[in-house]
């Protein structure tokens, strides 16, 4: 009788944060946030009011969402011509700034992607020296 196959070890999905794809993403969300918004990723969750008519924050949409002003300013909603909504600001900052964003977000596209391909060997001795320090599971850059 032939001998029995020897079972292969799986190999294991890392479950740790990759810092490098962790930093591009952050980045990504703030070109789009920065556009729609007028804030940054941060700003948009921490800020109570942004104090512009046409910078939005989180609190501020989800007023304007449930039926309130949505912390725009009434006298500077009208001096733009825009109606007194947040959801107005962020689509008239969407129209302003779209091809803005659409650039910043190609240029980060293909920056990226050069950028992991120069910085791989680098990136692979960092994660080496984590491994050594028992780090291994939980961080990748």
């Amino acid at each position: 009788m032939p001998p029995r196959k020897k079972k292969r070890s799986t190999r294991r999905k890392f479950k740790g944060v990759n810092v490098t794809q962790a930093l591009l993403g952050y980045a990504g969300v703030s070109i789009w946030t920065e556009g729609l918004m007028g804030v940054s990723p941060i700003g948009f969750f921490t800020e109570t009011t942004a104090g512009s008519s046409f910078k939005i924050t989180g609190r501020e949409l989800l007023d304007s969402a449930m039926g309130g002003s949505g912390g725009v300013f009434k006298g500077s909603a009208d001096k733009a011509g825009i109606a007194d909504n947040a959801f107005a600001v962020v689509a008239m900052n969407a129209r302003k700034n779209a091809p803005d964003m659409l650039m910043k977000s190609v240029g980060l596209g293909v920056a990226s992607s050069v950028g992991l391909r120069l910085t791989r060997k680098p990136r692979a001795q960092i994660n080496k020296f984590a491994r050594s320090l028992g780090l291994g599971d939980m961080i990748r850059f």
